[in-house]
């Protein structure tokens, strides 16, 4: 055989031997390893089993591109650092679940070591439209939506910013979407001493703003609660401020037109604490430390209540240190369902004569029983008698009566021929056609007269020994006065 024949032989023999051997050669190299899951951190292998399906084919290959790092260990992760993805399909732009049952486990964890930086950083860009920058959501029974923690133990900081530059806008915005249960829109807490576990900051000079707004739609629900658990110290639950000349440091609305509703409530379970504590500390000025107003017919713009039965307690009390203040001034009628106790009373009117610029005044006629006084002028019949008819009502309200007869126009030996008997008394002794002025007295004796009858004398309780209602006036200083000691 030529030399030319055995060389064409030849390489047909090669060709045919190529091609019995060669899908073999493309999936599993000469000296790898045998099929199997690729290993974290494992040494260069290129026939590991990428996408675990048994073989190693050119998918495999290709999933192993660039899961190699520089040192040749296998990294499973992905690393897309700087890049930016971009699409418009789809209702995640990047969706990340981590899908463990419990545990602290996080769906997406941010972080950031500048001093200026954001771990997390949500930019919703739609300039209309209910959206979020950043949205969170938890199903857990004891889970956060978003939970932000700040963990310098100094400084501003912020565990959850929030902030809009809309006119309408909402720098944070908390929604407990549950019907019922005890839900949160916004929950804050801080462990500072001088911390803010919500601070709300509204910097508009004008316009109608609120540093923090609340609202509740449920039956029993609260739109802004403040809860300061410490049993002592100064704390408040809910201490609000403003610098307006024109300013609430709290303002109340109720808007229901109906209904047992509470522009304002305050309760203190401390055994010296304030359900509500309004101060005005400008010193000039008509402020208000607490401002009520109500729009109901039948409401109450304030309305205090001291629930205990027992000891000295106040629903409302007013104290002022004016020597021409009022410690209460009410504009309108004003009932006292109880008894009312005092240290003087008087009417204070316009001057009659000169009502532009001078006041009259009287006191009130005191008794150390509760006396009610009648009075009348009766015309002496032709028997120089005469028969004085009082209400019907007039015995079931009295007893224990006085009486006082003067003659009008000349002197006659009057006298009560008949003490009150079926609600009429009779007079007798005077001139046929005398004037008889008349007067008579009666304890009262109704129900709640009986039930609450005046002490004139009672021993002072031991807290209040030594101390005065009036303590300047006695000559005692100021510090050993009863309202002072409250």
């Amino acid at each position: 055989m030529n030399s030319r024949v055995r060389f064409v032989m030849c390489v047909v023999t090669l060709a045919t031997l190529a091609l019995s051997i060669g899908p073999t050669s493309a999936q599993e190299a000469p000296d790898g390893p045998t099929v199997g899951a690729c290993a974290a951190g494992a040494g260069y292998a290129s026939g590991c089993d990428v996408d675990q399906d048994s073989d190693v084919d050119i998918l495999d290959v290709q999933l192993t591109a660039g899961r190699w790092n520089s040192s040749g260990a296998y990294a499973p992760g992905h690393n897309h650092w700087g890049e930016t993805w971009t699409g418009a399909t789809g209702s995640h732009g990047l969706r990340l679940e981590h899908t463990a049952a419990s545990g602290s486990t996080s769906g997406i964890v941010g972080q950031s070591a500048s001093s200026d930086g954001r771990g997390v950083y949500g930019y919703a860009s739609a300039a209309s439209g209910p959206t979020y920058g950043v949205r969170g959501q938890s199903d857990s029974t004891g889970g956060r939506g978003v939970f932000g923690y700040a963990a310098a133990a100094s400084g501003t900081t912020y565990g959850v910013r929030g902030q809009s530059v809309s006119t309408s806008g909402t720098g944070v915005s908390g929604w407990a979407s549950g019907g019922s249960g005890e839900t949160y829109g916004v929950h804050g807490q801080s462990d500072s001493p001088s911390g803010n576990g919500v601070f709300g900051y509204a910097t508009a000079a004008s316009g109608f703003t609120y540093g923090v707004y609340g609202q509740s739609d449920s039956s029993s629900g609260r739109a802004l609660y403040g809860y300061a658990t410490a049993a002592s110290g100064e704390t408040y639950g809910l201490l609000a401020k403003t610098d307006s000349t024109e300013g609430r440091g709290v303002s109340g609305w109720a808007t229901a037109a109906s209904g047992a509703t509470y522009g304002m409530h305050g309760t203190a379970q401390s055994t010296a604490g304030r359900g509500v504590y309004g101060s005005a500390s400008a010193t000039s000025g008509l402020t208000f430390g607490v401002y009520g107003t109500t729009a109901s017919t039948s409401g109450r713009g304030v309305y205090g209540y001291a629930t205990t039965s027992s000891g000295t307690n106040y629903g409302v009390y007013g104290v002022t240190n004016s020597a021409l203040g009022y410690a209460g001034y009410f504009i309108g009628a004003v009932h006292v369902n109880g008894t009312l106790s005092k240290s003087a009373g008087s009417f204070k009117i316009d001057h009659p004569l000169d009502p532009a610029n001078q006041y009259l005044s009287h006191s009130f006629v005191e008794s150390p029983d509760m006396k009610n006084i009648y009075d009348g002028v009766a015309v002496l019949d032709a028997n120089g008698e005469a028969a004085v008819t009082l209400p019907a009502w007039f015995e079931a309200l009295n007893k224990d009566f006085r009486y006082q007869l003067t003659p009008i126009g000349g002197w006659a030996p009057l006298y009560i021929a008949q003490e009150i008997q079926g609600n009429l008394f009779r007079i007798a002794g005077g001139q046929p056609g005398m004037k008889v002025s008349w007067q008579v007295t009666g304890i009262r004796q109704d129900a709640y007269a009986n039930a609450h009858r005046i002490l004139v004398e009672e021993a002072k309780p031991a807290e209040e020994a030594g101390l005065y209602l009036h303590p300047l006036e006695l000559g005692q200083p100021a510090e050993l006065g009863l309202d002072y000691q409250r």
